[in-house]
């Protein structure tokens, strides 16, 4: 089977999926708990959030990995942009970015984060609070490694969150950068890298038919973390 053919099965699946969601019979037992929330371990709280990020993955979802990203400056102001969650444990998730962009400017300020994860053709979506610090210099390093070489380069070109006079400016920034780096490795940035976030809640909610969804919320205590179903 070729690339598109199987790309044409994957959204042909989604689609079943996302109109089966919305679609349910009036006589299906809506009493029935999601079986994945039954095995949520308050030991392992952030490990049903690994396996609902690779069963996206598997499904062939675009981006499975993407969140949500809230802050807050110094002053209160929120803001919010989408990142990649690129690393996760059974403590922390985490992402990369600029260590000059305004993002990161918000975390070193007040290091609070509200991510939140959405797969519509899951019905599924997840809610993460935690603290922030900077990322451990050797994953920077190794992630940084693995990007496309392109990608690489863009780091270096781009100044984050900084006025751009036009996208010529930045495409002559990029092809500056790609020839002084020609012929060697493109070295991290040290205004490149990244942050964890340690998570202290997290909320899996699971769409149901007729509105009647399920929300489980699990909060990290002094001892040990509590779980509580919520109203939808």
């Amino acid at each position: 089977m070729g690339s598109d053919s199987l790309e044409l099965l994957r959204n042909t699946l989604l689609q079943i999926r996302t109109l089966s969601l919305r679609n349910m019979p009036s006589g299906q037992n809506i009493d029935e708990s999601c079986s994945q929330f039954k095995a949520l371990n308050s030991e392992r709280p952030l490990q049903l959030l690994a396996d609902w990020v690779q069963e996206a993955k598997d499904l062939g979802m675009a981006e499975p990995d993407a969140m949500n990203l809230a802050t807050v400056d110094a002053k209160g102001n929120p803001h919010n942009r989408m990142v990649l969650m690129r690393h996760i444990n059974e403590r922390e998730i985490g992402f990369f970015t600029n260590l000059e962009s305004r993002k990161a400017a918000d975390i070193f300020a007040t290091q609070r984060t509200s991510s939140t994860l959405w797969w519509p053709q899951l019905g599924r979506q997840v809610r993460i609070e935690g603290t922030a610090t900077e990322m451990p210099r050797d994953m920077v390093e190794a992630y940084y490694q693995s990007r496309p070489r392109k990608s690489q380069i863009a780091a270096w070109a781009s100044k984050q969150s900084t006025e751009l006079a036009s996208m010529n400016r930045l495409h002559q920034d990029f092809r500056q950068y790609e020839e002084k780096f020609s012929d060697k490795t493109v070295p991290t940035p040290t205004f490149w890298g990244g942050f964890t976030i340690l998570v202290d809640k997290i909320e899996y909610w699971h769409g149901k038919p007729f509105r009647l969804h399920e929300r489980i919320v699990l909060t990290k205590g002094e001892q040990n973390w509590s779980t509580t179903r919520i109203y939808p």
